[in-house]
């Protein structure tokens, strides 16, 4: 078989294996198969898993003596077989193994698929629900869905409402400032493929990305303004210089009286981010001896926390970059595809498997629309790397 051939049998081979053949494929490997016994008994083979496990082994372990018996030839010790003779068999031998490779990795990839998709399905209906809807609960225990918010909502003493697709509350004078007895913690939780808008009681802004949870009191204390995130936010931030504002996200805090800024504070992630668009911050946390250490940001700089080694690196950014999803962009300048698949994932609700590892340290830099589909989104990536990409349900594969 011609490797032109090679090629295209391995790719239609993957693709069935991934569900992904169009009826004319389906119909061009059929022809295939009926052309010779030979191809048909190829094909049940490669469909039988421990037969492509065992030649897969048999493939690494010929592929490990021939890369030592290229280093012996380097450091000039004799070898048994004449190199042009092993050269030309060794090729021969790797060509056979051209579909099987390809095969065995196909059974990895629907293994990974299959997988995935069973720890979905032990989501349970209000999770799913949740996915759907930007939810607010009050008191850990009142689940209210934002969209079916009326006009004019009082919650536990505080009003509520609906403008422009945020949540605004208001709060008269009389209970700008409560003791701590009397407030209730509310938190927004935002699903996949959505960014929501939340005017806080004391008139600060907050945008959370998708899959961000915001915890805060009804009505703030009277010394701070205190709040936790789970996400992504951009934060502006109403001045109070008597009334610190202070987000604590998952080991990196930020200390604030009146800015303009971004927070990434995902905990799936190692890596947090606070990047200063206007005013001044003060970024605090533990480094790995325990000790609290602060860093005071300027505008147009980023402060990364790498959650495992407690290290912290600041450098300068445009800014832009870190904010334009709040306007429905998303931009990355060479950035890991792991990492930005990391986003892509979650803004979408994806799972994302890479079957061949060496794909996620590619450098890729570009921006796209977060108003397009899921698939459309692809697109732009398949281009890059055409034949390496394939969505299944809810699940992109990478190999």
């Amino acid at each position: 078989m011609e490797e032109d051939q090679y090629n295209r049998i391995k790719s239609l081979l993957v693709k069935q294996l991934l569900s992904d053949l169009t009826d004319e494929e389906r119909e061009e490997l059929e022809q295939w198969r009926n052309l010779s016994d030979e191809n048909e008994g190829l094909y049940q083979r490669l469909n039988d898993k421990d037969y492509l496990v065992n030649r897969f082994n048999d493939f690494n372990e010929i592929l490990s003596k021939e890369n030592r018996d290229t280093i012996n030839r380097r450091a000039g010790l004799k070898v048994k077989f004449n190199s042009a003779f092993r050269s030309v068999w060794f090729r021969r031998i790797a060509s056979s193994f051209i579909i099987i490779a390809a095969a065995y990795s196909a059974y990895r990839i629907t293994a990974e698929i299959k997988k995935n998709y069973s720890i979905r399905e032990t989501y349970s209906k209000l999770e799913d629900v949740r996915r759907r809807s930007v939810t607010l609960t009050v008191g850990g225990n009142r689940v209210i869905d934002i969209g079916n918010l009326p006009a004019n909502t009082r919650i536990e003493g505080v009003d509520a409402a609906l403008i422009d697709g945020s949540l605004n509350y208001s709060l008269t004078d009389n209970v700008k400032r409560l003791n701590n007895s009397r407030v209730e913690m509310h938190e927004i939780f935002v699903p996949e493929i959505k960014i929501f808008k939340v005017v806080l009681p004391d008139g600060s802004k907050v945008w959370l990305n998708s899959r961000s949870h915001l915890y805060y009191p009804s009505v703030f204390g009277d010394s701070s303004r205190e709040v936790y995130l789970d996400g992504e936010g951009y934060f502006e931030i109403s001045k109070d210089a008597e009334r610190p504002f202070v987000v604590r996200g998952n080991g990196l805090n930020i200390s604030v009286t009146g800015t303009k800024f971004n927070f990434k504070a995902y905990s799936d992630d190692n890596l947090l981010s606070a990047t200063l668009a206007e005013g001044k911050i003060t970024v605090e946390y533990k480094d790995a001896s325990g000790q609290y250490r602060k860093n005071v940001m300027q505008p147009g700089y980023q402060s990364n926390l790498d959650k495992e080694s407690k290290e912290l690196f600041v450098q300068h950014v445009n800014t832009s970059f870190y904010t334009c999803w709040k306007d429905g962009l998303y931009y990355f300048d060479s950035m890991r595809l792991e990492d930005i698949m990391d986003d892509i994932g979650r803004w979408y609700g994806l799972e994302v498997v890479f079957v061949d590892n060496t794909y996620k340290d590619r450098i890729l830099s570009g921006k796209l629309s977060r108003e397009d589909e899921a698939e459309k989104m692809l697109e732009s990536f398949r281009r890059l790397m055409p034949g390496h990409i394939v969505l299944s349900g809810r699940t992109v594969t990478i190999y």
